[in-house]
């Protein structure tokens, strides 16, 4: 197992990022940057979950289309339909595997997380 962690190192005890039998593993991203949660708007929120992963993605070389799975995790099911709406326009070709879970809480009073589990090599099935 790597851990090829660049940049900030996380404020809580866990990495980053792991490369593991040809998968990184994202660990759960909010919408915060430089320490401060984006509050402006939920579509906000979320653009700036994925402008995280996408700077761990290129750190390791990937893009959204090496993502394969993503687990969201919401405060509010309200929010599914926002989510989508700014979801789709991240991925061209093809969704990856997705669960969304209703939680009570998220770190910063956060809205949303996502976790997501990306392959180093990227393929071309659509299952």
């Amino acid at each position: 197992m790597s851990t090829m962690e660049k940049g900030a190192a996380p404020v809580v005890p866990i990495s980053k990022a792991l490369v593991s039998n040809g998968f990184l593993f994202i660990s759960g991203q909010i919408g915060s940057a430089g320490g401060q949660l984006v509050t402006t708007s939920f579509q906000d929120e979320v653009r700036q979950v994925f402008t995280n992963i996408e700077t761990i993605l290129h750190e390791h070389g990937l893009t959204f289309s090496h993502i394969v799975s993503v687990t969201v995790y919401l405060t509010d099911m309200r929010y599914f339909d926002e989510l989508n709406a700014v979801y789709q326009t991240y991925f061209a070709d093809r969704y990856p595997t997705r669960t969304c879970i209703a939680v009570a809480g998220l770190p910063k009073q956060a809205r949303v997380e996502l976790t997501t589990m990306a392959s180093l090599v990227l393929e071309n099935n659509q299952g």
